[in-house]
């Protein structure tokens, strides 16, 4: 019996066709197995047993999204073989990058292995994937490997169907590989040293020095104009993590995955104050390639951040890294996808991204909801994040950061066209954000504009397939109205069809310039008055919007409780409040309004009877009270949270908790960031129910 099979799914860069090759040899299948660029498909023979045990395992080993199978006129094969790519234009679920495995880390650090302290070690189950992909199908002339030819012995065992090597598009060692403009030892000299280096990884330059050197710590600070904002630590185990950190199971799984995240965890033992400031986490990660293994052997642990000017996308080209003065260890395999590294917290005992990057990106999420054609989502000017549907699927881009900048802009427009022609995908459609202004939504002519706080809920909803009426709270900092306000605690009730707005805080009107999310004073004097020209520039409606912004109301708080005044990176204030909650023996009781002005009064009178820590609980409290009235006024069982507030462990915590006592099922962002970041998501959802 002879049967050609096409398989999809994530099925490039993964090991499929070496796979495919040694179990057909196991079963005595004869016959070939190519990509198809968005696919891959096999021509087999053999009985029908073993044709069935065939496809059984591949199915189990991979993530296949459907295939398809016909048997046909029978043809004779000698063997089992890899042949040459061609490329179908399917809708192609392409692999991200993925940490150095077990075995090649083993042989890394082995004295008698010829691949000992090869800095670009890899095989079928690890190494760089998106960030290095030319064009499809995923073969070696079209990655940025192409340029360094196969010694014999890499060729043996590329071509050796038992070798872990084998089809590995990735395969090199010393002799025939790309090569390092440093010696390691050198590398780690300078870190000892005190000095600051630069490092070409898998998805960009990262700017490195140790933990224990905060002069070097403050000079990355004054390279990257970065005033506060806590840097992310590399540790070489999780051993040593654990000398500093708490870990759960959970967040022990994400640190230990293949993606290697950076992930908040709770501080133990803290470092200098340069490196994570007044945080209760730290950010935490483990090395994901070779040569982050081999420096973190020796110079352990290493601020380890993004090299790039703060709110500039990752530098990836190795003359704009001079720039920084720095010595760099470079390297000359070329870098086609700027990728930071992915961020996650677990909150509430999920993995929550804040951040989705390497790792994470290009994989599709499934939403359930077909597009008619090929449509790009452009998402939102904050945390931007594009993305395409197709079929069931949403392919998200990696995290970009604010659209203001016109280098970022750049860089996003950039990958807009990258992504389209590497998928294959088309603009046949284009949705947007409804801000008149948002660079993202003045790029093409959108056939569909989206309301930001509808999409947050969307996004929710889109990827956990729910069915039915769910009762969206989307609650962030900002975002345009549907009255051309600015929102940002909205309560909307989805009935399958459509979105209706059902509660938020009550309109204050705010100052319209950006200073307003920045300085929390400022905020403060917006609802309760007191500052004559703010007073009068609001009674003659001068340069003011109306607001129902919830991240707002959180900084306004903790500057009336003398927490912290100024966002000197975004949510700083709410973290501060958070943490300051955190440290409370009992909370002090307030009484849940949607009238901001009336909460605030509350804390204000509260403050001659309440530490700021009680009364900083009570808030958080309060919330989550006012969360669980709204919902036993509607009475829907389905609950959706989103928006960057909810961020927030305290707040996501007790109202998941509280709601659920009551009977209510709770729903968060876990496939994309609950910020931002989810947009785009929410967006092909919408757009798929107006089709």
């Amino acid at each position: 019996m002879t049967k050609v099979l096409t398989f999809s799914g994530i099925v490039q860069g993964i090991g499929f066709r070496p796979t495919a090759l040694r179990i057909a040899n196991a079963l005595g299948v004869k016959g070939q197995v190519k990509n198809l660029g968005g696919n891959v498909e096999l021509i087999i023979t053999g009985d029908n047993k073993a044709l069935d045990e065939f496809v059984r395992r591949l199915a189990v080993l991979f993530d296949i999204k459907n295939y398809e199978s016909k048997e046909i006129k029978d043809i004779k094969f000698d063997e089992f073989k890899i042949v040459h790519s061609d490329f179908d234009k399917n809708t192609p679920f392409l692999t991200p990058d993925l940490a150095t495995c077990r075995e090649c880390e083993k042989e890394l650090k082995d004295e008698n292995n010829r691949r000992y302290r090869h800095p670009f070690i890899s095989c079928i189950n690890c190494g760089p994937r998106y960030t290095i992909m030319n064009t499809l199908p995923y073969d070696r002339e079209n990655i940025t490997m192409s340029p360094f030819e196969m010694c014999d012995k890499c060729e043996d065992e590329y071509n050796t169907a038992d070798d872990r090597r084998c089809h590995a598009q990735t395969i090199a060692c010393k002799e025939c590989g790309p090569e390092l403009s440093m010696r390691i030892d050198d590398a780690v000299k300078h870190l000892n040293n005190g000095e600051v280096i630069a490092i070409k990884d898998i998805g960009g330059y990262h700017l490195a020095c140790r933990t224990d050197k905060p002069a070097a710590v403050n000079k990355i600070r004054e390279l990257k104009g970065r005033e506060a904002k806590p840097f992310a630590v590399m540790f070489s185990s999780i051993e040593s993590i654990e000398e500093y950190c708490k870990i759960n199971e959970k967040e022990r799984e994400l640190l230990l995955s293949p993606a290697r995240p950076i992930v908040l965890l709770e501080k133990i033992k803290d470092f200098d104050y340069s490196i994570c400031g007044d945080s209760d986490y730290i950010g935490a990660f483990l090395p994901c390639n070779p040569v982050q293994i081999m420096l973190l052997d020796e110079a352990s642990p290493l601020v380890m951040t993004s090299a790039n000017i703060s709110g500039e996308p990752i530098i990836i080209d190795d003359n704009d890294i001079k720039k920084f003065g720095v010595p760099v260890l470079s390297h000359n395999r070329k870098i086609l996808t700027p990728l930071d590294d992915s961020v996650l917290a677990v909150n509430n005992g999920k993995a929550q991204f804040i951040r989705r990057a390497r790792g994470y990106v290009p994989l599709a999420i499934d939403i359930g909801k077909k597009a008619k054609c090929d449509t790009l989502l452009m998402g939102g000017d904050l945390k931007s994040v594009f993305g395409f549907h197709r079929d069931n699927y949403v392919f998200l881009s990696q995290y970009f950061g604010d659209l203001e900048d016109s280098a970022v802009f750049d860089c996003y427009k950039d990958n807009i066209r990258r992504f389209s022609a590497l998928h294959g995908f088309g603009i046949d459609k284009v949705v947007c954000d409804k801000h008149p202004a948002y660079y993202s939504a003045n790029i093409y002519n959108a056939d569909i504009k989206v309301q930001h706080h509808k999409a947050h809920i969307a996004s929710v909803i889109a990827e956990h397939k729910l069915e039915g009426e769910v009762l969206g709270f989307a609650f962030d900092g900002t975002g345009y109205g549907d009255d051309g306000a600015i929102w940002g605690s909205e309560v909307f009730l989805f009935n399958g069809k459509g979105f209706e707005r059902k509660a938020h805080l009550d309109y204050t009107k705010m100052l319209g310039s950006d200073e307003i999310s920045k300085n929390a004073d400022l905020a403060l004097a917006c609802y309760l008055g007191g500052n004559t020209l703010i007073d009068k520039a609001i009674e003659n409606n001068i340069n003011v919007v109306n607001s129902s912004s919830m991240g707002r109301l959180f900084d306004a708080v903790a500057s009336l409780l003398d927490i912290k005044h100024y966002n000197s990176y975004e949510g700083e204030c709410a973290i501060a409040l958070e943490s300051c909650a955190k440290k409370a023996v009992s909370a002090f009781k307030l009484t849940p309004s949607l009238n901001p002005k009336e909460i605030l009064e509350q804390i204000k009178k509260a403050k001659n009877e309440a530490s700021a820590e009680s009364i900083a609980l009570g808030f958080h409290l309060m919330l989550s009270e006012l969360i669980l009235n709204i919902a036993n006024e509607y009475k829907i069982k389905q609950i959706a949270l989103s928006g960057g507030v909810f961020n927030n462990r305290l707040l996501m915590e007790n109202t998941t908790r509280l709601l659920e006592q009551n009977g209510y099922k709770v729903y968060t962002n876990e496939l994309v960031p609950c910020g931002d970041g989810c947009l785009a998501l929410g967006q092909a959802y919408i757009a798929s129910l107006e089709e």
